[in-house]
């Protein structure tokens, strides 16, 4: 059964210039249970999608299609009501931990802050909050409890908002590039906490990150976007190990352990999206109706891919 269910949705952010299209056409599926990943390179459109479930994107933002949570339609006049869903029923851990945590509040208040929303006294908060911290890797929760974000490095910022996103236990988790800007010791700490996650509590996992490597040890599908939209959809072994897309191919191909063989050329400007394939002109399989005609996504190997080679 599917949990959340996104079906054409598409972001415009009007500029002085014209228009930058910076979702286009995305659908995909993420079923109870499921650890669902996004990956692409950065300014694909990965993030957006997630402040567009949240449905925290500026007001100027043109928003189409639709997103269903739990058969609620998040876009219609039932997701107006977005405080008894975000953070609620659908938690972030979001791409920033510095900026999400209040520099004047110690960590034991902004964890128990959650616990007296459920009605929860501030003391029983503490209780929780130490053990919350305890079970997401922190060390010594009883000293951290009394210190403030600035002491803490920047994996342990990360571990501390989830102990707050999971406090509820919501039915999905939202990870925005949680292993960004993370040297290898921190990576790895954080990649043991998303399986820790995963393992524990058994939600849904929407993972967005640029990661390859990270997405196929996490997730259970992969979804590859390119220049707002998605052009394969696949088993996350099939879509990293045997990718079918030239684009996903020139990723994986770009990995340190695959010889980091850079992708030539650049995205195209999205606001002038080309009339045909939007990778055809960094792709060395392209073919005159490549620039011509936007290719179809079909079915292939259980998966789903956007290219004229199938």
């Amino acid at each position: 059964m599917s949990l959340l269910k996104v079906k054409d949705l598409s972001i415009v952010f009007p500029v002085a210039k014209g228009n930058v299209y910076a979702v286009s056409n995305v659908s995909f599926d993420l079923s109870e249970g499921e650890s669902f990943g996004i990956i692409g390179e950065s300014g694909s459109g990965k993030s957006v999608i997630s402040l567009a479930i949240l449905k925290l994107l500026p007001k100027y933002a043109i928003v189409s299609g639709s997103i269903y949570f739990n058969d609620i339609e998040l876009l219609g006049p039932k997701g107006n009501n977005m405080k008894d869903i975000r953070g609620l029923q659908i938690s972030l851990i979001p791409q920033n931990p510095s900026g999400s945590l209040n520099p004047v509040l110690n960590n034991g208040v902004q964890i128990s802050e959650v616990y007296e929303k459920q009605g929860i006294t501030r003391k029983e908060g503490f209780k929780k909050s130490i053990d919350m911290m305890g079970r997401f890797l922190l060390k010594d929760p009883q000293k951290l409890i009394k210190q403030y974000p600035h002491q803490l490095s920047g994996g342990m910022k990360q571990r501390l908002l989830a102990s707050i996103a999971l406090s509820f236990k919501s039915s999905l988790l939202i990870a925005d590039e949680p292993t960004k800007g993370l040297d290898p010791e921190a990576r790895r700490k954080s990649i043991d906490l998303l399986m820790k996650i995963k393992k524990e509590y058994g939600g849904s996992m929407l993972l967005i990150t640029h990661d390859l490597d990270l997405a196929r040890e996490i997730c259970d599908r992969i979804a590859v976007m390119y220049a707002g939209e998605i052009v394969e959809i696949g088993r996350a072994e099939k879509v990293v190990d045997s990718p079918s897309h030239p684009y996903t191919k020139g990723l994986v191909g770009a990995l340190p352990r695959n010889g980091l063989i850079p992708l030539e050329g650049q995205s195209p400007s999205r606001t002038n999206l080309p009339a045909g394939c939007l990778f055809s002109e960094r792709c060395k399989y392209r073919e005159r109706k490549c620039a011509e005609t936007h290719p179809e996504a079909g079915e292939i190997d259980g998966g789903i891919v956007r290219c004229h080679l199938y």
